[in-house]
């Protein structure tokens, strides 16, 4: 009997261990634990590495703006300009953030270093053997640059022009446009002011992705850290930028507040944050906005984050920074000259996306396309980690009116498109798809099934432990009704020992049944003989008692 009901407690007690295991597994999710496991950012984690030197490929697609009617623009015969778009020439970006080291307050230093890769395949051409003809934009934009000195400076400045004989329309390869040509303005400027110019020759990207040498301190997660996850505490040691500071007044200097390089996200995203993605190419911050939510082909959520049209605008309060001493730009042109060496150079969207209608206006061959022009960023709000980046920035040369160089005159408050570029991610590391499958596929449906095989299984040991300890219980109410109603047997006796099984009571023997262990029989003990009282025995039949002679009072009192 007791193993009986020891081996049904050990059913319910596994019964219910299973039950708790599978509240558990809903608590504690194994997948939960598996991303804060691999996301954690310390030293040799996934997601140290995944920043540390990122194992994508950024692809740099250049569009050039080839010049179509540069002699008839030049002669007058032609009011503007026509332009042709070129392109792509495709580059991918290679990252390592080096000179690594964690701080006491929860940060990370470091120096990224980049570096360009040609990949001839995606291009459209061969960038060596390919011509285009393209605006003189040292001729030019130190032209604009020197509009407000004095006099005596811009007829040196025209003289000097025309005696290296620049021109304002130059024919070049677009391996010497991207990457650098002799310039006789841009060598003499070097010899002059080294300190200043510290090139000897100019080439477009060649000036744009050379970012120097810079420090850069990151706030990293961890359970004490108040400030947003993979922002930018410092850049070269201060949180401002400094390029855009005016006239010594710092309060008036725009901040990295909140700002990323765009590598790795918080974890947790919700549609209320927004990121500021912050490159010294850029020279200024440029807010990515939630704009909506998405799958990607294989499934995975995303957040959809963009560069809204107005970004460029300058009437926004937080673009005022940005604007230049003279006055701000056209509402889709932002003033970048404090990055590039004082040349009044412009970001905007490609083909002027956004901007004043009047960009598009005064040059043809210009298409503003949202489809095609528009920026994206897709996040994944779990993880933190982008999943597909489509970042397009255009490069423009903004000719304000001229002074006495005769050669940029025709080209006076002018803004020139030169060309733009999209930053891509087109595949994600194996690793990268191995997290992702495991952590929104394998994983949620494992752990379901888990859950549900662990409660099915608890439950039915329970239940069938509850249903066997309740037929025992009917079984042991059976049996001991079964021996109540057994009938008792009454036999003369002498005086004799009759066992254990027997019990004398003045002659009469109550013989036990087979269930006697449940029979309650009263014993009186008269001397050293053992009496069965007659009143407590409860026939069940006709019983007929025959009084022998022995202790004839105790029955006859009976």
């Amino acid at each position: 009997m007791q193993q009986h009901i020891f081996g049904h407690a050990r059913y319910g007690l596994c019964g219910f261990g299973l039950l708790i295991v599978s509240l558990a597994l809903l608590y504690f999710d194994p997948v939960e634990i598996i991303k804060s496991t691999e996301l954690k950012f310390v030293d040799k984690s996934y997601a140290y590495q995944l920043w540390q030197k990122p194992p994508v490929k950024v692809y740099v697609s250049v569009y050039i703006f080839n010049v179509t009617n540069a002699d008839r623009f030049l002669e007058g015969e032609d009011e503007k300009l026509n332009v042709q778009e070129i392109g792509p020439y495709v580059y991918w970006e290679e990252l390592e953030n080096t000179n690594c080291t964690f701080n006491s307050n929860d940060t990370i230093t470091y120096i990224p270093r980049r570096k360009l890769h040609f990949e001839l395949s995606s291009s459209v051409g061969d960038p060596e053997t390919d011509r285009i003809i393209i605006p003189n934009i040292p001729l030019l934009g130190f032209s604009s640059m020197l509009r407000n000195s004095p006099m005596f400076v811009n007829v040196v400045f025209n003289s000097l022009v025309e005696y290296q004989d620049s021109k304002p329309m130059l024919n070049l390869s677009v391996k010497e446009f991207l990457w650098g040509y002799d310039d006789n303005l841009v060598k003499m400027a070097s010899n002059v002011l080294p300190t200043w110019i510290n090139f000897d020759k100019f080439g477009l990207l060649d000036r744009m992705l050379d970012e120097g040498t810079n420090i850069i301190t990151m706030a990293v997660p961890t359970e004490r850290q108040k400030k947003r996850p993979y922002t930018i505490d410092q850049f070269n040691g201060s949180p401002m930028l400094h390029q855009w500071t005016k006239n010594d007044e710092s309060a008036d200097t725009p901040t990295l507040e909140k700002a990323t390089e765009g590598i790795l996200f918080p974890r947790h995203l919700t549609p209320d944050m927004n990121f500021p993605i912050y490159r010294k190419a850029f020279c200024r911050t440029l807010p990515l906005t939630y704009d909506s939510t998405g799958k990607m082909p294989d499934g995975y959520p995303v957040y959809l984050y963009k560069f809204q049209p107005e970004v460029f605008n300058s009437s926004l309060e937080d673009n005022h920074y940005y604007c230049p001493k003279d006055g701000c730009l056209p509402s889709g042109l932002s003033d970048i000259s404090p990055c590039y060496y004082n040349i009044p150079v412009a970001v905007s969207f490609p083909h002027f996306y956004g901007g004043d209608p009047s960009l598009v206006e005064n040059v043809n061959g210009v298409a503003p396309d949202a489809g095609k022009h528009e920026s994206e960023v897709a996040v994944q709000p779990d993880l933190g980690i982008p999943l597909e980046v489509n970042i397009k920035i255009q490069l423009n040369l903004v000719v304000k009116a001229t002074r006495f160089v005769n050669r940029a005159q025709k080209f006076n408050d002018l803004t020139l498109p030169i060309c733009w570029l999209h930053l891509e991610v087109k595949s994600l590391p194996e690793s990268l798809i191995a997290l992702l499958y495991l952590c929104f596929n394998v994983g949620p449906v494992l752990v379901k099934a888990v859950v549900a095989l662990t409660a099915a299984v608890g439950f039915f040991l329970v239940g069938l432990t509850v249903r066997r300890f309740g037929k025992n219980q009917q079984q042991q109410q059976q049996q001991q009704q079964q021996q109540a109603n057994e009938p008792v047997r009454i036999e003369d006796c002498d005086h004799e020992d009759y066992g254990d099984g027997d019990v004398e009571s003045g002659g009469l023997i109550a013989k036990r049944g087979a269930a006697s262990s449940h029979l309650l029989i009263t014993k009186h003990l008269l001397g050293d003989q053992l009496y069965l009282p007659l009143q407590h025995i409860v026939p069940t039949s006709s019983v007929i008692v025959d009084y022998e002679d022995y202790a004839p009072e105790h029955a006859r009192g009976r």
